[in-house]
Order: C-alpha cells, then structure tokens, then sequence
C-alpha cells in the first residue's frame, strides 16, 4: 500500500503564487518587446521626450521581465524561458536604439536647417548657394527652398524677369527656425546673406 500525500493549502498557495510569478514575467517581458520597438515612431518624429519617456518606461520592463524570469524558471522553466528571453530581446533593442538616439543627437547639434523663401513675380530668376551646393532656378511668384548644410552661411539673389509688371522682389532666410535676414527691393534684384560667425 502506497502513501499518498495530500497537498497541504501552503502547497497550493506557493504553487499558485509561483504560476502568477511566470505568467506575469510572461506578460511584463512582452510589454517591454512592445515598448522597445514602439521606440522608433518617436525617433522617426523627433519627439524626443516621448522616446526618452517610451526609453525609461521599456527598460524598467526589461529589468523586472528579466527579475520576474529567473524567479519563475524555478517552477515554470518555459513561462521563466520565455520572459528571459523577450526581456533580454528588449534590453538589447532598447541600448541600440538609446546609441542611435545619442548619434542622431550629436549629428543634428553639428547640421543647421534653412529655408529660403522669395517672393517676386512668376518666372524670377532665384540663385542660391552655401558650402555645400549652388543652384540656379525660376521660381514662381512665392518661391522656397529648404536644405541642411554643416557649413555657417547662406546666400540667395532673387531677380525679377526684364517684362515684370512689378520690380518688386523679396527675400528671406530662416537659419535654425529663425529668421535672420528679410530685404526687400523695387529694383528688380535683391540678396540676401546671412553668415552665422
């Protein structure tokens, strides 16, 4: 005759405390899969607060994914496996994305966005230039051009066409979100420089 042992409530209840302990590693692990992926649309944005906050949010998920994981792989060694392994899986994704965001950071400090805008009748004649570039183009009567550049200057002439009606011509440059040179001529011709040394 065999002894059987009866389960005694303190048996039942580590049991069940142990399967909540996988079945949330489980879920925490995967959230923080989510969260290290969903990384990219406020990258991809530049919302740069949202992917610092979406950064934080994904890695403490990481860490308790990866506490959690080796807790339950003493009773559950496949919900432990699997939390170790999204948490780890998160982890990594969330330091290259963390390396790419420090990169894209100390990249954009060193490049100055410009936009250039004329306005003059339709079919002036709009010369642009800066370090890295030099075009020649007709522009309609409200003309614009945007680029990057790493250099510190800028420079665009706007001529109106010989049969103009109005010899009116205008010209701004926007360096960095800001306007920094605005002239306007009823000459037929105007020019604007902006140098930021």
């Amino acid at each position: 005759m065999t002894e059987q042992t009866a389960s005694t409530p303190m048996m039942q209840d580590t049991k069940s405390r142990h399967r909540r302990t996988g079945t949330v590693a489980v879920w925490i692990s995967s959230v923080a899969v989510l969260l290290s992926v969903l990384l990219v649309v406020p990258y991809m944005a530049q919302r740069f607060p949202v992917f610092l906050l979406v950064l934080a949010l994904g890695a403490a998920a990481g860490i308790a994914g990866i506490i959690l994981g080796l807790r339950a792989r003493r009773s559950r060694p496949s919900h432990g496996g699997w939390a170790l392994v999204c948490s780890f899986t998160a982890l990594l994704i969330t330091g290259v994305m963390t390396v790419a965001f420090i990169i894209g950071m100390i990249s954009t400090t060193s490049i100055n966005r410009v936009e250039l805008r004329g306005q003059g009748e339709s079919g002036s004649v709009a010369s642009f230039s800066n370090d890295m570039e030099q075009r020649t183009e007709e522009w309609p009567m409200e003309g614009w051009a945007k680029f990057n550049t790493k250099g510190s200057w800028a420079e665009l002439t706007l001529e109106a066409p010989e049969d103009a009606a109005s010899k009116t011509v205008g010209c701004q440059i926007i360096w960095n979100g800001e306007v920094v040179v605005d002239e306007t001529s009823d000459s037929g011709s105007v020019t604007c420089r902006y140098d930021a040394n």
